[in-house]
């Protein structure tokens, strides 16, 4: 068989490895104060440069000029709440003047009825449902 050496050389003890681990749970081992000064100056340099590109990164977004007359004008519409109403309207009107101007048309001049006794809707002059669905084709003409 082989030749083995148990004989552990250079190795603790088990007595003396817990004498170890108990002299070294007692230590604190606390920073000098001389290190602990140069560390928060460290931190609060850094601070202090990420508050100065910050703020650089801010004024880097504001824009550079306004224009006082646009300001007025806005103001004087009752702010931009109102100037988004403003141009929602127009927008649908502008839709419906383009979109369907014969639905606008046949809609006003009461050429259509609704048989609300049948349930279905009819049409006095001539008009069905679909004609009064907007659609692409009515911007198209030929001829």
């Amino acid at each position: 068989m082989t030749d083995r050496d148990d004989k552990r050389t250079g190795e603790l003890t088990d007595v003396a490895l817990n004498a170890l681990f108990a002299e070294a749970r007692e230590e604190t081992a606390l920073p000098s104060g001389d290190l602990m000064a140069r560390v928060l100056a460290d931190a609060e340099e850094v601070m202090a440069q990420r508050e100065a590109e910050e703020a650089a990164r801010l004024s880097a977004m504001r824009p550079k000029q306004r224009h006082p007359v646009m300001e007025a004008i806005i103001a004087a519409l009752g702010g931009w709440r109102a100037v988004a109403g403003l141009a929602t309207a127009g927008v649908a009107g502008l839709a419906f003047g383009l979109g369907a101007p014969t639905t606008v048309t046949a809609l006003a001049t009461g050429s259509y009825v609704s048989d609300s006794a049948l349930g279905i809707e009819t049409s006095a002059g001539g008009y069905e449902i679909d004609d009064l669905m907007p659609s692409f084709y009515d911007l198209v003409t030929e001829g």
